[in-house]
């Protein structure tokens, strides 16, 4: 009986150290595409799924056993994370409404810490006025340790211009102006190391 309760007491510190460095590692869903398509996790480690786009992605797991139920991401249903991924490996994806958006999640035990951890996975990015003409604020929820980059992309995916947000300036608000980009749909991302920790729309009119 002692050894059993040992082994439970064991276990539950196994589990509460992996929690402790787990990290959520997102990939944004558009039209078309997931970015990035493939990604590097730890084992204990979350993989979100968040949508940047305007259509529907039905996204199918590929291994067997499947590491999730089919989901939709769409405008309605905009994120969706993993169960923590525990089993080391590549496990591929696809998106079943859109021939050739396929991704892939690679879990190695021997990959460096993620630097995006819970703290950073919360961060909360805020652009406006939202529609705006061109001059906005940029702000983030929290203070920030490192410079941060914000991205903003056009519908396509592609990236229109990069902004490095320092930690000095990025709680009391950046103005920035955009007013020179044509109307239309712009998606903002806030990246860390790389990682995207937020994603939102921007709608910018004449």
């Amino acid at each position: 009986m002692k050894i059993s309760t040992r082994l439970v007491g064991l276990f539950g510190l196994i589990l509460g150290s992996l929690s402790s460095y787990a990290a959520t590692v997102v990939v944004e869903v558009g039209d078309n595409f997931y970015r990035p398509a493939t990604v590097t996790v730890r084992p204990g480690d979350q993989v979100r799924f968040l949508n940047v786009g305007t259509s529907s992605h039905p996204t199918v797991s590929d291994s067997n056993p499947a590491l999730w139920q089919t989901f939709v991401i769409s405008t309605s249903n905009t994120s969706f994370t993993t169960a923590q991924l525990t089993t080391a490996g590549t496990f591929a994806y696809h998106c079943s409404a859109h021939t050739g958006m396929n991704g892939s999640i690679i879990v190695d035990p021997t990959a460096p810490l993620s630097t995006l951890d819970a703290k950073a996975a919360s961060t909360l990015l805020s652009v406006y006025p939202n529609p705006s003409k061109g001059a906005v604020v940029v702000t983030v929820n929290q203070k920030i340790g490192t410079p941060y980059k914000l991205r903003l992309t056009n519908i396509l995916g592609r990236e229109i211009r990069s902004f490095t947000l320092h930690p000095e300036s990025a709680s009391a608000g950046i103005p920035l102006n955009l007013s020179d980009l044509p109307a239309g749909m712009y998606f903002y991302s806030l990246l860390l190391n790389d990682k995207v920790v937020s994603t939102k729309r921007f709608v910018l009119q004449n």
